[in-house]
Formats: C-alpha cells, structure tokens, sequence
C-alpha cells in the first residue's frame, strides 16, 4: 500500500483505466479538460517534472479508456472523435469523427477495433496509420457498457438485452 511515485494533474471523476506496456502507463485525467498523459514507470516520489513523456488534449476521453495496440494508442471521445496517437511521442497519426456520444471503451478482437457508441451504434475499424472503417451495425437501443470478447464472440449489453454476435 506504499505510494510509489505519483503525476500532479487536474482532473476528476477519473473513469478511463489507464493501459501499460514497456514501461509507461498511458492514462486519461477525466472530466472538465480531459488530457492523455504517457508516463514512465520507473520512478519514486513526484515524477511529474521527470517521467512524463508527452501529453496531448486532442480527443481526450472522459469516459473510455485508451487502447494500445503496437505502437499506436488509440482514444474516443465522448463526442466520437477517434484519434490515432503515436504512443512513444504523442503525435497524432489521424483523427476521425464517427459521430454519436460515447461511454464504452475500444475492443481489439480479430484485428479489428470495435466501438460502440450509446445509441447502440457499432463501428469497426481496421487499426493501422489510416483510418479504415469496415462496418457500422446499429442495435437501435442504449448502450453504456464496452464489449466483452470470447473467442470469435463479442458479447454486448444493451439497456434491454445481452447479445452474442459472432460469425458465421
């Protein structure tokens, strides 16, 4: 329970999970200015002056979490706007506006991203240093929740249902 090292910022109402790998915690602040911050892990005490890597406001989420997929960190805002970021400097690879409002976090299943918006609309991309989108499914019914991957399944959960989509 010992505090290990610690990155001042303003936020709050934290939701988003942070994603780690090689060393660096990729984490959103939150509410009111949503920033994605890329820290090393290496440190003690107060390292925001030392191990912060980058940071970047362009389609910070407030609700979902960040994906990591290689070398890209991928983000969706609320709002719907995707953004492809460069996980070792920040830099912006593309952006994407897929429209709707949005909750549930990314999924990387197949090779493909899953989104899922709160209408219950359903994007899927091909991730990669272009955006591609390969289909739009719409349930016609509120969703908050991320999906849930089982092998070839995704399971989704609606206001009204659970579904299991897979294919055929």
């Amino acid at each position: 329970g010992k505090e290990v090292w610690r990155v001042r910022f303003s936020g709050y109402s934290v939701v988003p999970r942070p994603v780690h790998a090689d060393g660096v915690l990729y984490f959103s602040t939150g509410y009111d200015s949503p920033t994605v911050y890329a820290v090393k892990t290496d440190g003690t005490g107060d390292v925001t002056d030392t191990h912060v890597l980058w940071k970047s406001k362009k389609g910070g989420p407030r609700n979902a979490s960040p994906l990591l997929i290689g070398d890209a960190l991928y983000c969706v805002s609320d709002g719907g706007l995707v953004t492809c970021l460069d996980a070792k400097t920040g830099a912006e690879r593309w952006g994407e506006n897929v429209g709707g409002a949005y909750s549930a976090s990314p999924v990387y299943a197949g090779g493909r991203v899953y989104l899922l918006a709160e209408d219950g609309t359903g994007t899927v991309f091909r991730p990669g240093a272009e955006y591609e989108e390969l289909a739009k499914n719409r349930l016609g019914e509120k969703a908050l929740a991320s999906y849930a991957v089982d092998g070839p399944a995704l399971y989704v959960r609606t206001a009204k249902a659970v579904y299991r989509v897979e294919e055929e």
